[in-house]
């Protein structure tokens, strides 16, 4: 099947083999630019606050998912939080295994909408939900303003 044909029945469409050549960039945007902005050189967590419906939300947003009203001002929510939910991983995002799985988390913080899906340190048999964790951030010297600023998060 070609990109060409046409489909008349979608209980006859599957797949193709092949490769789509893709090639984009991804860009943050100001709020997340301001987020990791903020990990980088104050070592904290921003949630954006929205002064019409005061909904507070991480990762930050320019305008309000609740209603839409335009975000001007970001609040600090530290780097403590609470295990949402969590899960091993035997493998990375491109198929590699590891040699020993690794625990991926849901951190949320208290008041915020949303959390941050993260490597946890922390011995499985102790892993709880609802148990407190902290953010543990590369030295800041070391840091360049990415996700990989946040080594982990284990117990707090």
């Amino acid at each position: 099947m070609s990109f060409k044909d046409q489909i008349t029945q979608t209980t006859s469409l599957g797949y193709f083999e092949g490769q789509i050549p893709i090639n984009y960039k991804y860009t943050m945007g100001v709020a997340g630019e301001l987020f990791f902005r903020k990990i980088m050189e104050k070592g904290e967590f921003i949630a954006s606050k929205c002064s019409e419906c005061d909904t507070k939300t991480i990762y930050p947003l320019i305008y309000c998912e609740n209603c839409f009203a335009e975000i001007k001002e970001y609040v600090s929510v530290g780097l403590e939080g609470e295990l949402y939910s969590w899960t091993e991983c035997y493998s990375d995002y491109q198929g590699n295994h590891y040699d020993k799985p690794h625990q991926m988390g849901m951190v949320k913080f208290p008041g915020i909408e949303g959390g941050i899906i993260h490597r946890l340190n922390i011995d499985t048999s102790e892993i709880m939900i609802g148990m407190k964790v902290i953010a543990i951030l590369k030295p800041a010297k070391q840091r360049k303003g990415s996700i990989d600023d946040i080594l982990y998060f284990k117990k707090a």
